[in-house]
């Protein structure tokens, strides 16, 4: 029953109304989960904690025959059992107690990673990337896992705390005085220690700032590892300056956060030892103390350091935790537009135009804008972007497929304005292949018999029938040259069947062959189905294979050339592509 419960938490109204809010706290995700299943484990870990301060009266019962069993002297015939018991009872009740709320917190972080994603997902283009790759990666990564730590470090701390209740009390029906004592050096112990641990603070959250520089910098490594090759004294200064140091520096910043804790830590555990201490040398010689409890409660107290000492180690996973869990709000504080699919786009429409567009962003000391864009692309119309380095042609055709959302004018297909309520339709009528486009292994969509013999047929005509092959959904392997790859990602934007096709230099890296194949065929096969294709390119020996060259100037269009013929005839006779639209 039990696992039952546990495999439906993900699934948990209120836990995706917790993960919904802005502001996160490790109480609120640990109740998330399954709240009656958390209370029941509560509830268990306090009848342990009561059973683990009866074994230290059964041990002394045990042991000296005169002293007075605390559930009555008619059990101490039988107090080996009832020992044995209390032994077994403890094991199973704090086990189950721990495995409970230890699973609890574990499926609640893999829910909120859940969440997480799908927020990401949600955000713009442009948010992702203000954003940054980085910051992202270890929200989702390192940040979940120290939230993991800390939302079971939460539970492990209530079981030490009710088991060091449990021997306080014990204490207290031993003697008034001494439990007084212990109440107050345990909590001078607790106030010492939480002074030099709002201290550390600082050093974690600098260490886990630098983590988002490490991350940046490992990107770097892989992605450049071709020109870091090439120039060694680059190659050194960049692993000095974008690792060696923030690594260090990271490492550095978390070893004073845990020495100020861990001698805070150790010094707050010996004062248990001074309260001993008190009790063995001092009290005694005071008036009205009773010699014969002095073993149950050096007993009590030795008992009492080990839970103190649990939950001032897990202290320091806790204060990561909050560290890592603030880095996460920030990612839910960042507003998403609700998008919806209420409003359909007419499936007929002639034409894609753009009024009076403006769009600018900045991304740290980068900023770029476009502005007075007015544009009219026909359907079934094929369309060249041209223009030098930071032209604006980049931008505009991620204005275009509505990946960056225009802060002034508007887009419509024929008279349908494209808003907040028919942007996710308006979406789905565009396939994009950008320069640094990502290629999943797996095309997402129910395919049929025709996109099946489509995918087949261009494996064989771009020469990767060998190379990978379509099993199901997923293809064998995407590991392929950077051509090859290109490619790929082509067939299975011919596959998707969308209206529009944006293509950024999608010939730059191609073998002649296919670069011609794709001039020559591709092009026009997509014309003929009446797909409108704009293409980023400054193949200029190719430009009458467009119905129009659109030349773009700091961030606006200086210039349209039409061509009349449009393609060309095809130098190759390829059967034309088939859709099952």
């Amino acid at each position: 029953m039990i696992i039952l419960m546990m495999m439906e938490i993900l699934t948990n109204s209120s836990y995706k109304n917790m993960v919904q809010t802005k502001k996160l706290t490790l109480r609120a995700l640990l109740f998330s989960s399954s709240p009656k299943l958390l209370s029941f484990a509560i509830i268990l870990s306090m009848f342990s904690g009561v059973l683990y301060a009866l074994i230290i009266p059964t041990i002394l019962s045990g042991l000296d025959p005169s002293y007075d069993f605390i559930l009555g002297n008619q059990f101490k015939d039988d107090i080996q059992n009832i020992f044995f018991g209390l032994i077994t009872l403890v094991l199973l009740t704090k086990t189950t107690s721990v495995v409970l709320v230890n699973n609890l917190a574990k499926l609640a972080v893999a829910g909120l990673r859940v969440e997480l994603s799908k927020k990401i997902n949600m955000m713009d283009v442009a948010q992702v990337e203000k954003t940054g790759l980085p910051k992202l990666l270890n929200v989702l990564t390192e940040d979940m896992s120290r939230v993991t730590g800390a939302s079971v470090a939460i539970p492990m701390m209530l079981v030490s705390a009710v088991t060091a209740i449990g021997m306080l009390v014990y204490l207290a029906v031993l003697d008034l005085h001494i439990f007084g004592y212990t109440l107050l050096t345990i909590v001078i112990g607790l106030f010492l220690f939480q002074y030099p641990v709002s201290k550390t603070e600082k050093h974690y959250s600098k260490a886990r700032d630098l983590r988002d520089v490490m991350q940046e910098g490992f990107r770097g490594l892989i992605f450049g590892a071709f020109e870091l090759k090439l120039d060694k004294k680059k190659s050194e200064r960049f692993i000095k300056n974008e690792l060696e140091e923030p690594i260090i520096g990271s490492v550095k910043a978390e070893i004073r956060g845990d020495y100020i804790l861990h001698l805070a830590g150790n010094g707050s555990e010996m004062l248990a030892f001074v309260a001993i201490g008190l009790v063995v040398f001092i009290l005694p010689k005071g008036v009205g103390f009773e010699h014969h409890n002095l073993y149950g409660v050096v007993m009590a107290l030795l008992y009492i350091t080990g839970p103190i000492a649990a939950i001032l180690a897990l202290l320091q996973s806790l204060k990561i935790g909050e560290i890592s869990l603030a880095k996460i709000n920030e990612i839910y504080a960042i507003d998403v537009a609700d998008e919806q699919s209420s409003i359909k786009i007419n499936k007929d429409w002639k034409q894609l135009i753009l009024s009076d567009i403006k769009y600018s962003y900045a991304i740290e000391e980068h900023s770029f804008s476009i502005s007075k864009i007015n544009l009219t692309l026909d359907r079934g119309q094929t369309y060249f972007i041209v223009g030098g380095n930071g032209s604006g042609k980049s931008t505009l055709s991620k204005v275009i497929s509505m990946h960056y959302l225009a802060d002034e004018g508007q887009m419509s297909f024929d008279d349908q304005v494209i808003d907040i309520n028919s942007l996710e339709a308006a979406r789905n009528q565009i396939f994009v292949i950008y320069s640094n486009y990502y290629l999943f292994n797996t095309i997402y969509k129910d395919l049929s018999e025709v996109d099946l013999a489509l995918v087949d047929k261009y494996l064989k005509l771009f020469q990767l029938e060998d190379k990978t092959k379509l099993v199901g959904n997923e293809f064998t392997t995407v590991k392929l040259s950077d051509g090859q790859r290109r490619r790929l990602a082509l067939i299975v934007a011919l596959a998707e069947d969308r209206d529009i096709y944006i293509l950024d230099e999608w010939a730059a890296d191609q073998d002649p062959q296919f670069k011609d194949l794709f001039y020559d065929s591709v092009l026009p096969d997509l014309k003929a189905a009446g797909k409108t294709v704009i293409a980023i390119t400054h193949d200029d020996r190719y430009f009458s294979y467009c119905d129009e060259v659109i030349k773009m100037e700091d961030g606006q269009i200086v210039d349209i050339v039409h061509h009349a013929k449009g393609h060309k005839t095809a130098k190759t006779e390829k059967a034309a592509i088939s859709y099952s639209a």
